[in-house]
């Protein structure tokens, strides 16, 4: 069984989502973002939506969850609906089997108008258990919280060669961010780039979390500074 770690009774898993109870969390899908690289001059082929699916339902399945909930950035484009997000939304709907809730993202300016569909409401948080979902994109006064919005990953240089970690934060004990569940979303390195979200950057300490078949203990971020 691969590793899972439990901060607070909130359970980070290799899957990169939280569990609480019956619920997974999971944050910054970003479907859609092939169609905007395509506008862009950048041909990516589109795959994103099938494994994120796939991926999600491994998880319901695994972790006997009976409700999602989306932690911001669903899609990616920021001033509109495009083509290949109204497809990839209404797929991913359409094909996850369980109660689901979506926060309001900084990318989410006009989800809305795809979620009033199927009748879901675009979220500012969303209570569970003691913690409160966010996107983080925004400061925010709840104590507990868990997040998403910095694409958090260690990325270390080994002999020429850069390995990339996508990781979890704790931040003062009580605030719990989440890697990008998008898989082309490469991650922003916690050891080189400064924080986002203002809940982080007034955060004292944030201990690091990497996801690599199992969830392992790094050390905080002001230590793993100083020695890698």
């Amino acid at each position: 069984m691969m590793r899972r770690v439990v901060i607070n009774s909130i359970c980070l898993t290799p899957e990169k989502a939280a569990i609480v109870d019956n619920t997974a969390i999971i944050a910054d899908l970003h479907l859609g973002f092939e169609n905007v690289m395509q506008n862009r001059g950048v041909a990516i082929p589109r795959m994103q939506v099938k494994e994120i699916v796939e991926d999600v339902k491994k998880i319901i399945d695994k972790y006997n969850v009976n409700k999602l909930i989306v932690a911001g950035d669903l899609k990616h484009e920021f001033s509109r609906n495009l083509p290949y997000e109204w497809e990839d939304v209404r797929e991913f709907i359409e094909s996850v089997d369980v109660n689901l809730e979506v926060v309001r993202g900084n990318h989410d300016n006009f989800l809305a108008s795809i979620l009033a569909e199927y009748g879901i409401e675009l979220k500012e948080y969303v209570k569970v258990g003691d913690y409160y979902v966010i996107h983080g994109h925004k400061d925010s006064e709840f104590e507990r919280v868990i997040m998403g919005h910095e694409h958090p990953a260690v990325k270390i240089r080994v002999r020429g060669a850069l390995y990339s970690f996508p990781c979890y934060l704790v931040a003062d004990s009580s605030k719990i961010v989440l890697p990008a569940f998008s898989p082309l979303m490469s991650g922003s390195d916690v050891l080189q780039n400064s924080f986002l979200s203002p809940i982080l950057k007034r955060a004292e300490k944030i201990e690091v979390y990497a996801v690599e078949d199992e969830v392992f203990y790094l050390g905080t971020v002001g230590d793993l500074k100083k020695v890698i």
